[in-house]
């Protein structure tokens, strides 16, 4: 170790002794101590006296404690003591994990290791999101570290890099090991070429299919056709399938198969070239299709309208029918009703007082159509009253009901004007029509028919 000692201190009445020992406290040295025989220096400057312990090449020794002793005529001795501290800088290294695959679960992405003295710090600097765990190894004189790295392996940290940094005292700067992932994955296949149908027409030239597909490692394309082999002409180069001018030849399902040593994958397309020609026959025979749909849809609706006048003819003439029995079935009931009532009245209409009787013919019972209908009273020399309480309309039907027949204009015209000379001899009181009081008949209508 060198040391300085000031001009001062060699006057020419002063010798120079120098005695410099190195040790470590507690055990005995196990090197060597070198010291320069000689040193020259001028009046006035620096004097540096070099002294040197050596240690055993076997131990890493030069670490411990060290003494100076200085010895000088006339000044006297001094000493002193300092610790020497040896940095053993580490030489980190880098080991990845096992092959890492879309799909794995946490897996040791990578490691990384360093040793020195003192222990350094092993840290990771990634945009990988990921878990870290460490642990250290103590030795006599250094100390190692271990970190480790697991991840979830995904197709997006495929490339991504994974950086351990090492920081030590005896480092001027952080020790970075780079180490680029791998994940082996493969991505679904998938065609284009067929967004636009419309292009693929006969005789179109420079028609291509191109399959799409991600992985690790690159994959590798292969094409096919399912229902046979590619056409004449076809060329399949890589990803891309070519075709030459195109016919109608060239349509079919092709299929993309994408591989690589993780899995495999494939796609199809179905390729359907248009012939102008016959579209315009497809189209005529449309057409005519639809011309006669249209007849036959017409003709369907033709015999349903049909079939619902029928039906409905028959309905309304059963209807009919239903309605004219039923009539006939009231007629016969009221007719029926009719001659009950008429023969159901006593034979001395003075027997009953205010109830309503019958009109009787003077003949035979044709000669009731000619009589008029109306109420009849007549007082008796007592003074009792006696009436018939018909109403001029029932009447009028009975004698429709009971006397149907030629002739009927005449015989109405004749029974109209019989109700009105007969109309002149009652007086209607509360809805009731009553004979004028008189002590004689009343004649009600021009036949001279009397009641």
């Amino acid at each position: 170790m060198p040391l300085s000692l000031g001009a001062e201190m060699w006057g020419p009445e002063a010798w120079l002794l120098l005695l410099l020992l190195a040790s470590f406290p507690g055990r005995c040295p196990a090197g060597e101590l070198e010291t320069s025989d000689l040193v020259t220096v001028v009046l006035g400057q620096d004097a540096k006296l070099p002294c040197f312990y050596r240690g055993d090449p076997g131990e890493q020794a030069d670490e411990g404690e060290y003494e100076c002793r200085v010895s000088t005529f006339p000044a006297g001795s001094f000493q002193g003591r300092l610790r020497l501290r040896v940095l053993v800088p580490p030489l980190p290294s880098l080991n990845p994990g096992p092959a890492l695959e879309e799909g794995q679960g946490l897996t040791l992405a990578a490691s990384c290791t360093a040793e020195g003295s003192p222990a350094p710090t092993v840290t990771w600097d990634t945009e990988v999101k990921g878990t870290t765990s460490s642990r250290s190894f103590k030795h006599s004189r250094s100390a190692a570290v271990t970190s480790e790295f697991h991840l979830v392996p995904s197709r997006s940290m495929n490339g991504q890099a994974l950086v351990c940094v090492v920081s030590h005292p005896g480092l001027l700067q952080d020790q970075r090991i780079i180490h680029i992932l791998q994940v082996a994955f493969l991505a679904e296949a998938s065609v284009r070429g067929l967004e636009d149908e419309k292009l693929w027409h006969v005789g179109r030239e420079g028609a291509t299919l191109k399959c799409l597909s991600e992985g690790q490692p690159p994959p590798s394309y292969n094409w096919t056709r399912l229902d046979g082999p590619l056409p004449s002409g076809v060329r399949a180069e890589g990803a891309t399938l070519g075709f030459p001018p195109l016919t109608t030849e060239h349509n079919g399902i092709y299929v993309c198969h994408v591989s690589n040593a993780l899995s495999s994958r494939d796609s199809q397309v179905t390729v359907a070239v248009i012939d102008p020609q016959e579209d315009s026959v497809k189209q005529v025979d449309l057409v005519s299709a639809s011309v006669v749909v249209v007849g036959v849809i017409a003709a369907l609706l033709l015999c349903l309208l049909v079939v619902v006048v029928l039906l409905m003819s028959r309905y309304h003439r059963r209807k009919a029918q239903q309605m004219t029995q039923k009539y006939e079935e009231e007629l016969t009931l009221t007719r029926e009703n009719s001659i009950r009532r008429l023969h159901s009245h006593p034979a001395d209409p003075r027997s009953q007082p205010e109830e309503s009787v019958g009109l009787r013919a003077e003949g035979h019972l044709d000669s009731l159509k000619d009589n008029s209908s109306c109420s009849v009273m007549s007082e008796e020399p007592e003074g009792r009253s006696y009436s018939t309480l018909t109403t001029v309309r029932e009447i009028e039907t009975q004698t429709e009901l009971l006397s149907p027949g030629p002739g009927r204009a005449e015989e109405e015209e004749d029974r109209d004007e019989g109700i009105k000379q007969a109309m002149n001899h009652f007086v209607q009181e509360n809805g009731t029509l009553r004979a004028k009081p008189t002590g004689n008949g009343i004649y009600i209508n021009g036949r001279g028919h009397l009641v």
